[in-house]
């Protein structure tokens, strides 16, 4: 038996099985080894291009960040990009699927029209973002179980701004499906992809025995149209003589300019009429596996980036409780408290749940020896600490790269920023893991002022007596009763932070995130002065907290979308 190979990026793969070959690449099977919440046992599809040279490495680099950047229901979704030594790894999500040139070859003409409407919508949005495909053909289109046509392959796609990575003179693409004027020397534009799409809709026909509709026939001749002009001008456009639909009234349209044409195209797609069947029934059973879509999130974060940001978190979260460590309970000096520090933090962002569980093993021990501690803060803190590192590795995708993030709860608030920490969680993470990590999150800053602060609850101003470190167990879960018991709405903070993590996700989630951040921003600042702020002087820290959170939520999510 051939030994697996394996891969290292956001997460670990296992190769299993080469699915597909191509002249540049080679795509594998590969089982995820990280569990998620959602279908974390779902295989992946694995592209493997070797690079030899640093203009190769710059070309497959550039493709992987394309379709990353991509999130419609026709595309593929890549979940990320590894840059390995000689090779580079593009990991999609899987399906069992066939090519439309296979699947298609059974389809009627109404199911052919309905396949070429789907590419369309996918053009329609590939074109708004600047992208500009260039080797549209029946082989790189995935029909998957449910008839849903997802186009793939942005190796030689063309995105506005960037420099062509061909000499003038020499045509890219698959002869039969290149327009005209790429023969010439033009530059891609919107009408290059029409084209194809158009010598796609030949191809697919050629296999029917029946007479094609009058508006097939005439989206054939004018997307195939020798003269660019004659062409439909935009993907939309070119729908509409397919399907006779109209763009909906409330579209919002963008001016992307695409080589030396304007492409005007919408965000938005149309619902499709009719699903072509999944599957021709001479081939039961004989459904080869291809990289699968699923209905992906339409935040423009994109993967990438927000994994660093997920691991950046982490790291600081490790850092700050390894200078804890060494510092308060151990005793070391300042420079070796902040060498300690870093290593934390280092360990942190390479290997978030290890490190996180290190930390916690160490939190324990030097509580038990020498902290001073009892055994209800030696035992309780870590061992809750522990329980949701492991509760994070099977929650949505993302949490598990930043399990310690609650604890910056603690050190925010003494900069007054806490209050905004579930805007940041909202915008990284999935909305039941930016629930639940900012709802610990304020507990964890309860605690806090309960042990280690002076009793006073932040945002709330209240007091209450601190609990005493040489707590046992019993006492301690005791004394946490009674502030329970007799003072609930010490709850509602946790739980006013999730609500508010939950709304900006959502809205990140629904690529409404101005809507989300202003209705969480608002939700919170109604929640403090009905629920959580007992005086002015606690509303007022709540209130100005939200606002320098606001400013630093607003810059941190234009860096991040701008990186991609």
């Amino acid at each position: 038996m051939a030994e697996a190979r394996y891969i290292e990026g956001q997460n670990r793969y296992a190769l299993s099985e080469v699915v597909g070959r191509g002249g540049f690449a080679t795509v594998w099977r590969a089982r995820p080894l990280e569990r998620s919440f959602f279908g974390s046992s779902d295989d992946v599809a694995v592209k493997v291009i070797p690079v030899y040279n640093d203009g190769e490495r710059s070309r497959a680099l550039r493709e992987g960040q394309i379709a990353e950047g991509l999130r419609h229901r026709n595309i593929v979704e890549t979940l990320e990009v590894i840059d390995g030594e000689r090779e580079i790894y593009l990991v999609t999500e899987f399906i069992s699927g066939l090519p439309l040139d296979e699947a298609g070859r059974y389809y009627d003409c109404a199911e052919v029209a309905d396949c070429l409407a789907q590419i369309l919508e996918a053009l329609v949005y590939a074109h708004s973002q600047g992208i500009i495909h260039r080797d549209i053909k029946p082989q790189n289109a995935l029909v998957d179980r449910d008839g849903t046509v997802k186009l793939t392959d942005f190796g030689v796609a063309y995105r506005a701004g960037d420099t062509r990575l061909t000499r003038i003179g020499f045509a890219v693409g698959t002869p039969g499906y290149i327009a005209p004027e790429i023969m010439d020397g033009s530059d891609p534009s919107a009408l290059t992809d029409i084209y194809a799409v158009g010598a796609t809709a030949r191809t697919l026909l050629s296999h029917q025995p029946e007479e094609p509709s009058p508006r097939l026939r005439q989206f054939v001749d004018l997307a195939t149209s020798p003269n660019p002009a004659h062409r439909p001008q935009s993907a939309w456009a070119a729908l509409k003589v397919l399907t006779g639909r109209k763009a909906p009234a409330r579209v919002a349209r963008q001016a992307t300019r695409t080589g030396r044409k304007t492409v005007r195209e919408t965000e938005r797609t149309p619902g499709r009429r009719q699903t072509p069947r999944p599957y021709p029934e001479p081939y039961a059973g004989e459904r080869p596996d291809l990289p699968r879509e699923r209905t992906p999130a339409r935040s423009i974060v994109s993967s990438r980036a927000t994994g660093g940001l997920l691991r950046a978190t982490n790291g600081l979260a490790a850092g700050y409780l390894g200078y804890l460590l060494a510092n308060g309970v151990l005793t070391l000096d300042g420079a070796q408290s902040v060498g300690v520090a870093v290593g934390f933090g280092v360990a942190g962002y390479l290997m978030p749940r290890l490190a996180a569980l290190a930390v916690i093993v160490a939190l324990s021990v030097a509580l038990l020896r020498d902290g001073g501690a009892g055994t209800g803060l030696g035992l309780l803190v870590p061992a809750a600490g522990a329980v949701w590192v492991a509760v994070s590795r099977l929650s949505p995708r993302g949490a598990g790269r930043s399990p310690l993030a609650p604890v910056l709860a603690a050190p925010l608030a003494l900069a007054n920023l806490a209050a905004g920490l579930p805007l940041i969680l909202g915008m990284l993470l999935r909305p039941v893991a930016a629930g639940v990590s900012s709802a610990l999150a304020g507990i964890v800053l309860v605690f806090a002022n309960l042990t280690f602060g002076d009793g006073v609850l932040t945002y709330n101003g209240q007091a209450f007596r601190n609990i005493q470190p040489g707590y046992g167990a019993n006492e301690l879960l005791a004394h946490l009763e009674r502030i329970v018991t007799l003072f609930p709405w010490v709850l509602l903070l946790p739980l006013l932070w999730a609500a508010m993590a939950v709304v900006v996700s959502v809205g990140e989630w629904a690529g409404k995130p101005l809507v989300g951040g202003l209705a969480a921003i608002g939700g919170g600042v109604v929640g403090y002065a009905l629920f959580v702020s007992a005086t002015a002087q606690a509303f007022g820290e709540a209130v100005t907290s939200l606002a320098l959170a606001s400013i630093l939520y607003a810059a941190l999510r234009y860096i991040v979308s701008r990186s991609r």
